[in-house]
């Protein structure tokens, strides 16, 4: 059974908690450069997509409360998944890093 904790394919379409609609996953790892934040992924509502710069999303795994789209899988995923499995740790403590820094800073990490 696919968990939120597992990466998702891009394409995949979730349900964020307290969002309305769906997002697309576009991107992995993604840093924030207003507030220097890291976050686990980074979409666009579905299925509107690109409309205007400043709709994006970005929001960690555990803001998903559906699935609503598992996105393609094929060899070239399996690689991109071997290699996200494999950069996590590190990511995972730049991103603690930088939590850290934007509360020193008086910011918050919110999606």
């Amino acid at each position: 059974m696919l968990t939120t904790d597992q990466w998702l394919p891009l394409g995949s379409v979730v349900h964020l908690e307290g969002n309305d609609g769906l997002v697309t996953i576009l991107g992995y790892m993604q840093q924030d450069v207003g507030t220097g934040l890291l976050w686990d992924y980074f979409g666009l509502a579905h299925p509107v997509g690109f409309a205007e710069p400043g709709n994006d999303l970005m929001f960690d795994r555990d803001a998903i409360d559906g699935v609503a789209y598992v996105g393609y899988q094929d060899f070239d995923w399996e690689r991109m998944n071997d290699l996200l499995k494999k950069t996590e740790p590190s990511f995972l403590k730049a991103k603690r890093e930088a939590a850290a820094e934007a509360s020193a800073a008086g910011g918050s990490q919110e999606a």
